[in-house]
């Protein structure tokens, strides 16, 4: 899974009030999901477009994300890299009710009515896992369903009399079915700020659909789509390089 390796860089946002007057850099573009910690007296429910719930809220505009040790060594990698002005600052590890976290900032703690878009970059699984779930097969039934509910037909017939699949074919299918297979990424949700959500990005598959759910969430206003500048950072990190995305 990606959010072990490399969450914090997830999420596209858009400026809050409509004009494009916020500064990019003051929104440092990515973060995956958050309590809207604005001030010590001010908070916002969590808004979750998708993952699991490994969050709580912090003080001063930060976060607590439970202890990955792979998270860790990644946000401290990129303390040093160019991308540290795209991703949440990092403090260190804390502890809260015998449970440890890494504690970051909180990228929407200065916007009212933030748009998020979560977006999965790369794989969503590593070959690693794959050759895992190869070597001790476990039918899933959730996966099962989860593949039904999408497309009916999808299942195989040894698939549908299990009433089961393999997480490994449910996980390449899940690709396939998106624009991951085709564009390296896929969108996974989106929160407009008027406060309506759509999570129905599922078969958003080909590139002009991808294109049209983009000027959706910026309202048509591509001026704020910095995705350029964001590239060249890219080209020029050591991190990006180094890590499997």
């Amino acid at each position: 899974d990606i959010e072990s390796s490399l969450s914090p860089a997830r999420t596209l946002c858009s400026p809050d009030d409509g004009t494009g007057t916020k500064s990019w850099h003051k929104l440092k573009t990515m973060v995956h999901w958050s309590p809207f910690v604005v001030s010590f007296k001010k908070r916002y429910p969590w808004v979750q477009l998708a993952g699991h719930a490994n969050f709580q809220a912090g003080e001063f505009g930060r976060l607590l994300k439970r202890y990955c040790e792979c998270e860790q060594q990644c946000l401290l990698k990129l303390m040093k890299d160019t991308l540290r002005p795209y991703v949440p600052g990092y403090y260190g590890v804390v502890q809260r009710e015998e449970q440890d976290y890494n504690l970051m900032d909180d990228l929407l703690a200065d916007f009212d009515s933030p748009s998020i878009m979560d977006c999965k970059m790369g794989s969503t699984y590593l070959e690693e896992e794959l050759l895992k779930a190869r070597e001790h097969p476990r039918l899933r039934k959730d996966m099962y369903e989860k593949m039904v509910a999408v497309d009916p037909g999808a299942p195989t017939e040894e698939e549908r009399a299990r009433q089961g699949v393999l997480k490994p074919r449910y996980m390449q299918w899940r690709e396939t079915l998106s624009s991951t297979a085709t564009m390296g990424f896929r969108i996974e949700g989106i929160k407009k700020a008027d406060g309506t959500c759509n999570t129905n990005f599922k078969k958003t598959k080909h590139r002009e659909q991808v294109m049209q759910a983009l000027e959706d969430f910026v309202g048509g206003n591509t001026q704020i789509l910095r995705l350029e500048e964001l590239r060249s950072v890219l080209e020029h990190s050591h991190f990006f390089r180094t890590h499997e995305v």
